[in-house]
C-alpha cells in the first residue's frame, strides 16, 4: 500500500494558476464595488466642486433622452439652486391630466434646456410663468405644458410630438428654437461635436432623391442595467457629467479653428452644414404639417442669439473660444430661419426685441438674464421670456378670447 504523506506543519498548499486568476478577479471586483459604494455614499452627502445634483434624465429608445417620471431633485451649483420636479408623464411640469377640461385651451411648449429650466424652481419655469401671466391678463382657462428636454433638436421634438404631445390635444404648439438645434438635427455634426461620447438620438438623413430617411435611436448595450444605475446611482451621474467634458485631440473636430458647433454661424455653410440646414427645414415643415393636420396652430419662436442680449459679445466670445472667424456672421441663424419660415409658410417670430427693451429699461448688467456660472436663464430670465412669448402670441392672435373681452355680436343686415 502507498504510504500517506503527512503535510509538514506550517506549510501552505500551492494555488493553481486558474485559482489565482479567479481569486484575483473576485478580489478586484470586490475592491471596485467597495470603492463605488464609498463613492456613492460620499457623493450623496458632500457637494462636489460646488455642484450637487442627482439623476433626473435617462436613455429613451424613442427620443434618445428623456426625464425620469416622478423624479424630484435639488440641482445645485455655486451660483444657483434649481429644483427639478418631473410629473408622471415625464414632463418638467406640474401634474397634468391627459384629458382636457371643457373650454380649456392648451399650449404645448417644445424646446431644449431653456424650456426644461432645471436651474430654477418649479414655479419659476417659463411655462408656469406664462400660465400665471395669462391668468392675470384675463385668460382664465389656459394651460401651458412643458415638453422641454436638454439637448434635443427639431427631429426629436417631431418624434416627441407624434408619440407624446399630441395625446394631450394641444390647441397651439410653440416650437422654441436655438442655434444649436441645427447641429442636433445632423447625424454627422452632432457626433463630431460630442467627440468620443455616444449620443443616442433619432435622425433624419437625406436620400439621393432629397427625401428624408428616418434613423431611429440606436439600441443601447446592457440597457436594463445601465438604466437602473442611471436612475439610482449618483456616482454614475457624476461620472457621466465628467466624461462628457473629456475632449481627446483625435476626436476634437473644429470649424475654422474653433469648436465645430459654432459653424452654424458660418456665412456660407459648407456641404455638411448645408445638409444640416436642409434637414432642419424639411423636419420643421413636417412638424408644421403634422400639427396643422391635428387641427392645432403652430408657431416657431427663436430664443435670443448671443449678440442680441450682450453688446460686449465679441470680447466674451473671444475669451471663450479664442477668436472670431472672418466667416462668422451672428445673424446667420435668424436670417436662414426667416427664409425657411417664408418658404414653408410657417409663423416665425423673435423675442429679443422685448428682452432688449427690458434690459435697457431696468439698466441690467452682465450676465443680464442668466447666471455668472451658467449661460442658462435665471428666474428673471424665465419671467421676461414668459412676458415676451405671451406678447408675441397676442400679436399673432393665437390665444383664445379673454374672459373680460366684449362679446362679438353678429352684424345685422
Amino acid at each position: 500500500m502507498p504510504s500517506k504523506v503527512t503535510p509538514v506543519a506550517g506549510s501552505r498548499a500551492r494555488l493553481t494558476v486558474r485559482k489565482k486568476l479567479a481569486f484575483g478577479i473576485v478580489y478586484a471586483f470586490f475592491m471596485v464595488f467597495s470603492l463605488l459604494c464609498v463613492g456613492e455614499l460620499t457623493l450623496r452627502v458632500l457637494p462636489v466642486w460646488s455642484f450637487k445634483s442627482a439623476p433626473f434624465r435617462r436613455y429613451d429608445p424613442d427620443i434618445g433622452i428623456a426625464l425620469i417620471p416622478k423624479a424630484h431633485v435639488i440641482h445645485w451649483r455655486g451660483c444657483f439652486q434649481g429644483e427639478v420636479s418631473v410629473n408622471q408623464w415625464g414632463m418638467r411640469d406640474r401634474d397634468r391630466s391627459l384629458e382636457k377640461s371643457p373650454g380649456e385651451f392648451r399650449i404645448a411648449l417644445l424646446g431644449d434646456s431653456v424650456v426644461e429650466g432645471v436651474q430654477v424652481r418649479p414655479d419659476e419655469v417659463v411655462n408656469i410663468r406664462m400660465e400665471k401671466l395669462l391668468q392675470d391678463k384675463g385668460y382664465k382657462n389656459v394651460e401651458v405644458l412643458n415638453f422641454g428636454v436638454e439637448g434635443i433638436g427639431t427631429t426629436q421634438e417631431f418624434v416627441m410630438y407624434k408619440q407624446r404631445v399630441r395625446r394631450f390635444r394641444p390647441d397651439l404648439v410653440v416650437l422654441t428654437f436655438v442655434g444649436n438645434d441645427i447641429m442636433n438635427n445632423s447625424s454627422t455634426l452632432q457626433p463630431k461635436a460630442y467627440g468620443i461620447h455616444t449620443w443616442y438620438c433619432p435622425y433624419f438623413d437625406l436620400g439621393r432623391d432629397g427625401n428624408l430617411i428616418f434613423r431611429p435611436v440606436e439600441p443601447r448595450p446592457f440597457n436594463k442595467v445601465r438604466s437602473f444605475l442611471e436612475a439610482h446611482s449618483v456616482a454614475l451621474y457624476y461620472f457621466e457629467r465628467m466624461w462628457s467634458r473629456v475632449k481627446l485631440p483625435l476626436f476634437n473636430y473644429s470649424w475654422q479653428g474653433i469648436p465645430i458647433e459654432w459653424g452654424v454661424y458660418g456665412d456660407l455653410p459648407d456641404a455638411e452644414w448645408g445638409r444640416a440646414w436642409l434637414v432642419t427645414e424639411k423636419v420643421m415643415a413636417l412638424l408644421h404639417e403634422t400639427v396643422s393636420g391635428d387641427g392645432a396652430k403652430f408657431i416657431v419662436l427663436l430664443w435670443p442669439e448671443l449678440h442680441r442680449i450682450d453688446p460686449d459679445w465679441q470680447r466674451r466670445f473671444m475669451k471663450q473660444v479664442g477668436r472670431v472667424p472672418l466667416d462668422f456672421k451672428p445673424t446667420t441663424v435668424e436670417d436662414r430661419l426667416t427664409e425657411i419660415a417664408d418658404r414653408n409658410r410657417i409663423t416665425l417670430d423673435f423675442v429679443y426685441p422685448y428682452m432688449q427693451a427690458y434690459r435697457d429699461a431696468h439698466h441690467l448688467q452682465w450676465p443680464y438674464f442668466s447666471f455668472t456660472c451658467d449661460p442658462h436663464y435665471s428666474a428673471l430670465g424665465h419671467q421676461v421670456l414668459a412676458e415676451a412669448v405671451v406678447q408675441r402670441l397676442q400679436e399673432h392672435h393665437l390665444l383664445p378670447e379673454r374672459a373680460d373681452s366684449p362679446r362679438q355680436w353678429p352684424a345685422t343686415k
